[in-house]
């Protein structure tokens, strides 16, 4: 494989070679999202309609973060051996069926909950490994930048989707707002795949990855104490971000904020993410990533402390909910360039699967253990202080990885 270089900010050859991959990809990320930002808008009719508490509601999402954390890997494993389109074929169409498939819900809280199982096996083929195996093999000097520019579909679905959920449900109600975007998905993303993803050629490189300094076998790499700490790490910084992040809306509206104008305040963290991680790609391809990591979750904790100073502000609320979505675009892109650079290309899938399922599993006890305090406290305040302190943890893991590790001559 090529060193990695900083000598020029863009590599155009690997963008006329390879940049047809990006648009399906980042259309891609915008599924596993999708989901996760909708349960915000839906709080309210479900309690409405069933009169199921918000923590009873928000066990739905933590079903579906338990499942695709055990097929995670699974998922991964499959991306390595099949390769990530024909995962992808399959999986945007089974994602777009199970999504709508959510309306079917309910009076029974169990039947909710088994639907919410359903989207998990089709999430995981939808998963960010998915998408960004076919950029990691394909980029190497603009690996940072183009994998930012990808996982800046989970912005899209930030910025999107409350607004779009809420006005869907004004419209056809909760169940026509899952169809909706149900059918959506299907009709933006699958098109997209057929014709431009992963159809050219992989660079010799990308065939013949040379294992990094401390091992080569997947199973050894998952089990390494390096990856661990990479893994607590990022689960411990999504953990306080997703806690603010899926609960936006809620938060804002207990401030006195109408559904709407929630919606369209919380919708300044998909845009933050979208700007972060475009801005966080392109230091990834000069800086050291544990420090770009290291800055987006005490950037994180800033945005909680505003939350918590401020209060029936919406400049203040968009402020803190644009810095949000600025450091959790940047971070998710540094878990995915730090596996790249600190571990064996030929496991990436496998290895940030993982990461995925992790990061997953936490955007469902997020908002799940978020949801469990307000119906003790009836109040959001506790978690934005508990969340201080995580991401200080998460700073000193990050700091912890050391340098990149040389790689073996290919």
């Amino acid at each position: 494989m090529a060193k990695h270089s900083t000598k020029s900010i863009i590599d155009t050859k690997e963008w006329r070679q390879y940049g047809l991959n990006v648009a399906p990809a980042v259309m891609g990320m915008t599924l596993v999202a999708i989901h996760a930002y909708a349960l915000g808008v839906m709080i309210e009719p479900l309690e409405t309609e069933f009169g199921w508490s918000r923590a009873e509601i928000s066990a739905g999402p933590l079903v579906t973060s338990v499942v695709a954390l055990v097929l995670a890997v699974l998922g991964g494993k499959l991306v390595d051996r099949l390769g990530p389109r024909t995962v992808a074929l399959f999986g945007v169409p089974f994602y777009a069926i199970a999504l709508s498939m959510i309306a079917l819900a309910g009076p029974n809280l169990w039947s909710w909950l088994a639907l919410y199982a359903l989207l998990a096996v089709a999430l995981v083929s939808v998963y960010p490994s998915v998408w960004t195996a076919a950029i990691a093999r394909r980029f190497e000097a603009n690996r940072g930048i183009a994998m930012a520019i990808v996982l800046s579909g989970t912005g899209i679905a930030s910025t999107v989707v409350p607004y779009l959920g809420a006005t869907l449900i004004e419209t056809y109600g909760w169940r026509g707002a899952y169809v909706g975007m149900g059918l959506l998905s299907f009709i933006v993303v699958f098109p997209l795949v057929v014709l431009m993803f992963a159809r050219d050629t992989l660079p010799n490189s990308a065939t013949q990855q040379a294992p990094v300094a401390d091992g080569g076998k997947s199973r050894s790499e998952l089990l390494s104490p390096k990856f661990l700490r990479l893994a607590v790490a990022g689960v411990i910084y999504s953990l306080g971000a997703t806690g603010i992040g899926i609960n936006a809306v809620p938060i804002l509206m207990e401030e006195g904020f109408s559904l709407i104008a929630a919606a369209e305040v919380a919708g300044f963290i998909g845009l933050g993410t979208i700007t972060g991680r475009i801005v966080g790609g392109l230091l990834l391809d000069h800086l050291d990533g544990r420090f770009v990591a290291i800055g987006c979750a005490l950037g994180a904790m800033s945005a909680a402390v505003i939350l918590l100073a401020t209060d029936q502000s919406a400049f203040a609320a968009s402020i803190a909910c644009l810095l949000l979505g600025f450091t959790a675009g940047a971070e998710y892109d540094a878990c995915a360039y730090l596996t790249s650079r600190h571990f064996s290309q030929r496991h990436f899938a496998a290895l940030f699967g993982l990461l995925g399922g992790l990061f997953g599993f936490t955007s469902g006890v997020a908002p799940f253990i978020a949801n469990a305090l307000y119906g003790i406290s009836a109040s959001y305040d506790g978690i934005l202080i508990a969340v201080v302190p995580l991401f200080c943890i998460a700073s000193v893991l990050f700091l912890s990885l050391g340098k990149y590790p040389e790689l073996a001559p290919t």
